[in-house]
C-alpha cells in the first residue's frame, strides 16, 4: 500500500462530529446575548434612578426577568 492509499484511508476512517462545532457557535452567540441581558438589567436600573415614576418598577422586574431566561437558555445550551 503507498503512502498516498494510507492517507486516503485513514482520510476516511476519521470522524468528525459537526455537533461540537455548533454547539460551540451557540454558546459563543449566547455568551454575547447573556451580556446584553446584563447591559439592559444595568441601562433600566439607571434609568428608573433619573426618572421616577410608576412605571420604573414593571420594567425593572421585566428586564430582571429576561435575565433569568438567558441564563437558563445558557444553562441548557451548555449541558445539552
Amino acid at each position: 500500500m503507498t503512502p498516498f492509499e494510507r492517507l486516503i484511508e485513514q482520510l476516511v476512517t476519521v470522524s468528525f462530529s459537526f455537533h461540537w462545532v455548533f454547539k460551540a457557535i451557540l454558546l459563543i452567540g449566547m455568551f454575547f446575548y447573556l451580556a446584553f441581558g446584563v447591559i439592559v438589567v444595568r441601562q433600566v436600573s439607571l434609568m428608573a434612578k433619573t426618572l421616577n415614576g410608576a412605571f420604573a418598577s414593571p420594567i425593572k422586574v421585566i428586564a430582571w426577568i429576561q435575565l433569568g431566561l438567558i441564563i437558563g437558555l445558557f444553562l441548557i445550551i451548555l449541558l445539552a
